[in-house]
């Protein structure tokens, strides 16, 4: 018998080591543009963002390697299980993905996150800026998700309005987007891609209107004074049926996943005329000039041959980098904005921008927590009419917040449980 064994890991070792020869031979361009692309880990901290992200170009590039997931994704559903490699994705009875989680993470502080978007706000006052805190929704909600019983879905809401109670303690303005859908009744088939955590670009536009209302009814913003630009009817709907196997479905596989996602292009039909500039983490840089279709869109995945490289979120400013520059030729008089912001917020900045005269959007995950580098220095030599922390629910992070980390008053009363709790990984 062990001779056998013998045998048998032999051969299996000659064919892991022959495929992954074969890998780094056919793919050696593909992995190295792609590496260059990942930014090196600067601290510790970073060490764990930067080999996930490594897996996943390997996971991604090797020789046909996502028909393994195809593989592992079959097994489950021929058996009919509604959770796929051990409840990392969980379907509903609308066969909708979601991330599974037993647990959310435990070092998540509601008054922590809260006292940072005071003490931003207060740092904004003498400049006259407004800050406002948008949460946008996690893919789950039992307003409108269809989920089964015991099945552990990846629900942060409570948490959610927790923070949202705690802004209300520190008088800190707020959009809970997630009520927007759930008082138009929308469902999460509406709301969301059924195979990414994403919501979809109909969804964002539908957002972006209540956002509208929300700054004209609480700072008398006059945006779009006549709903113009709030007017679905303005502008043209280019949909793709049928195309898009968003991040969720490629980890399941597409034969777990089911049908694929259509996917939509929103662009006006009236005048528009931007520049657009982009700062990548590695300090590369990008440009772009005309209207909105061609400085803020892009179709390119639309050529993609292979569902996995078919990155449709992306479509916006390019789904998320680390620095962007929206301004609007056609409204040079027109307010600022600063968005604190994740993936969510490129349809919804793309959508205000006939309103604004500038937007700049950094992406909150890539910026230190204070000093050189970081979004409160920035802060100091910029002037915005806005201040928007827009984030996914799951954001509301030390990570996701990485500003006025530290309560000064807590500090000096020896208090660690008031506002500033929850010391950002990053800083240590």
């Amino acid at each position: 018998m062990k001779r056998y064994q013998a045998v048998f890991s032999a051969l299996f070792l000659t064919g892991l080591f022959s495929l992954s020869a074969l890998n780094l031979y056919r793919e050696r361009a593909v992995l190295k543009a792609k590496f260059d692309d990942i930014a090196r880990p600067k601290t510790a901290s970073e060490l764990k963002s930067y080999t996930r992200q490594l897996d996943g170009v390997l996971s991604q590039t090797l020789v046909g390697g996502h028909r393994w997931n195809e593989l592992y994704g079959t097994v489950y559903r021929a058996i009919g299980k509604n959770e796929e490699n051990s409840f990392k994705y969980v379907r509903d009875k609308d066969s909708v993905l979601y991330a599974g989680n037993f647990y959310n993470t435990s070092n998540l502080s509601a008054p922590g996150i809260a006292g940072r978007m005071r003490r931003l706000q207060d740092s904004l006052k003498d400049k006259g800026t407004k800050l406002v805190v948008i949460m946008y929704p996690t893919k789950y909600r039992e307003d409108w998700s269809r989920g089964y019983y015991g099945i552990p879905y990846n629900n942060f809401n409570a948490y959610g309005d927790e923070v949202l109670r705690y802004l209300r303690r520190y008088d800190v303005d707020y959009i809970d987007v997630r009520d927007v859908f759930r008082e138009a009744d929308m469902k999460a088939t509406e709301i969301f891609y059924r195979t990414d955590h994403h919501w979809t670009v109909p969804s964002a536009f539908y957002a972006t209107g209540k956002i509208v209302d929300h700054l004209n009814r609480k700072y008398d913003a006059n945006l779009d004074p006549d709903g113009f630009y709030r007017d679905l009817n303005n502008y043209t709907i280019e949909t793709y049926g049928n195309i898009y196997m968003g991040s969720q479905g490629r980890d399941a596989g597409q034969l777990y996943s089911g049908e694929l996602d259509d996917y939509s292009f929103i662009f006006p039909k009236f005048d528009t005329q931007y520049r657009y500039y982009c700062r990548y983490r590695g300090g590369r840089e990008g440009s772009a000039e005309g209207d909105m279709e061609q400085a803020l869109i892009s179709r390119k995945y639309l050529n993609k041959k292979d569902l996995y490289d078919r990155e449709m979120n992306n479509g916006y400013i390019q789904g998320v980098v680390r620095f962007d520059q929206i301004d609007n030729k056609l409204n040079p008089d027109g307010p600022s904005a600063l968005f604190i912001r994740d993936s969510y917020s490129s349809p919804v900045a793309t959508f205000l921008s006939p309103m604004f005269s500038r937007i700049e959007l950094l992406w909150s995950l890539h910026y230190n927590p204070s000093g050189k580098g970081s979004i409160q220095e920035m802060l100091e030599s910029k002037h915005f009419d806005y201040v928007f922390v827009a984030l996914a629910l799951d954001n509301f992070t030390n990570e996701g917040t990485p500003f006025f980390i530290e309560d000064p008053k807590a500090a000096e009363n020896g208090d660690e449980d008031v506002v500033g709790q929850g010391k950002d990984p990053a800083a240590q």
